[in-house]
């Protein structure tokens, strides 16, 4: 700690300071006396480089001297200057530097400028040290009435916003991991899967240069946008499998080729019934080419033969497609009211959209006993857990089998009392008769 306004080291023949007197050392004034606050705190931080603090109290600075002490000892200390960058600020460095594809960028940028800036994006790091400041947060999302789904997204984001924060030494610890902050919790929807009466009606209501990627979508359990990127590589006729290589996805409103979801390529067999609609469709609505950049808007153009390509010969724009096509085979199905008149749009079906033909899909494999380390594999869910959370209501009730290895397990014993009553009845004739 040293005192700004006076030398440390003065001459003998200095002039003393008219101001300051001390009885243990000569006070000679620098030029910086009055100057600014008067005590300074003077260290070397985690990385070795030489930081100053000002305090206008020798107390304030015997006590920040002391509390730097404890955090370079413990490895926790955070630069004071660097802490007073708002959230808002950090946060755009954080996006700038995400390594992630081009689709969930855009959607961490919508959700940090839409959730994040426009509620803390003001406030300095150092300022959301606190968890009641995370909770109060939580709580102005709930009044805006958004879904604990989306909340808990949006969450997740900031806790990593935060958590790279104190990686870069500007905060001790992550605020969104303390104990006292709490989600909301809501009853997680257990997935209700379409009776196949629903699945044919919705198929049948499709136009018909589709109807086979609706079959193709129920009969492998294929994503939507796997299925507006399927193409004649993809089938194996003669082994009995498809492979799922690719999809078309919107980067914003850009379509692109990219790779499934989570980079998961995988094999899945090909029904024979599912093999002839294909084989008719190829021959009814030929294959045509499609070029489109992969991954990214400027990436690499790469060209396909697509199986279900639009009216134009381009690959499905899944906005359009769902807005359209899907929704009049829904109300073709009875699953939602036709148009009333003077209606722009059809009866929103949020829970009734395409990937209900992939849950179908699972039900029925479950229902015909497949394992659920197969079907996470055909659907291509990177950890089987997720398959067994997701669909573990629908598999077949266990209570009849249980029922029955007990009543089994009863009855072997019985015939086993009984074969031994009959055989000790047989013995005792013998000996009887012997006698």
């Amino acid at each position: 700690m040293y005192d700004r306004w006076h030398k440390s080291h003065p001459k003998p023949t200095e002039a003393e300071c008219g101001e300051h007197k001390s009885r243990t050392r000569q006070m000679v004034p620098t030029a910086d006396h009055g100057v600014g606050k008067r005590w300074q705190v003077r260290y070397r931080d985690l990385d070795g480089r030489q930081r100053k603090e000002n305090f206008d109290t020798k107390a304030e600075a015997d006590n920040r001297a002391a509390e730097v002490d404890v955090e370079i000892r413990r490895g926790s200390y955070v630069v004071p200057a660097e802490t007073k960058q708002t959230l808002g600020a950090y946060a755009q460095k954080w996006l700038d530097t995400n390594s992630v594809g081009p689709t969930t960028a855009l959607r961490y940028e919508a959700t940090v400028r839409n959730h994040i800036v426009e509620h803390l994006g003001r406030r300095e790091l150092r300022s959301l040290n606190q968890p009641s400041v995370i909770q109060g947060w939580i709580r102005t999302l709930q009044d805006a009435r958004l879904e604990v789904s989306t909340i808990e997204g949006i969450f997740d984001i900031l806790s990593s916003i935060l958590g790279a924060a104190v990686e870069d030494g500007l905060l001790p610890k992550n605020p969104c991991k303390a104990k006292s902050v709490k989600l909301p919790t809501a009853t997680k929807k257990k997935i209700i899967p379409w009776p196949l009466e629903r699945v044919r009606a919705v198929l049948a209501g499709l136009p018909k240069r589709f109807q086979a990627g609706g079959k193709l979508a129920f009969g492998c359990g294929l994503r939507q946008g796997e299925v507006f990127g399927f193409a004649v590589e993809d089938i194996d006729f003669k082994g009995g499998w498809i492979h799922v290589n690719r999809q078309v996805r919107l980067v914003g409103t850009k379509p692109v080729f990219a790779l499934p979801k989570g980079n998961k390529i995988r094999s899945v067999p090909l029904p024979a019934q599912l093999a002839a609609a294909l084989k008719a469709h190829m021959k009814e609505f030929p294959p045509g080419e499609v070029t489109l950049p992969w991954a990214r808007p400027d990436g690499e153009p790469k060209t396909f033969r697509l199986l279900f390509i639009d009216q134009k010969g381009r690959a499905y724009n899944r906005s359009v497609f769902n807005m359209g096509d899907w929704k009049r085979a829904l109300a073709a199905a009875g699953v939602i009211p036709p148009r009333e008149r003077g209606a722009r749009y059809l009866q929103a079906a949020p829970e009734d959209g395409m990937h209900a033909l992939r849950h179908a899909y699972a039900s029925v494999l479950l229902d015909a006993g497949e394992s659920i380390k197969a079907l996470s594999e055909y659907l291509g869910h990177s950890d089987p857990g997720f398959t067994l959370r997701t669909y573990t209501h629908l598999l077949p009730s266990s209570e009849s089998r249980t029922r029955k290895a007990i009543d089994d397990a009863f009855t072997e014993h019985r015939e086993s009392e009984l074969r031994s009553a009959a055989a000790g009845a047989i013995e005792d004739l013998s000996w009887r008769t012997a006698v």
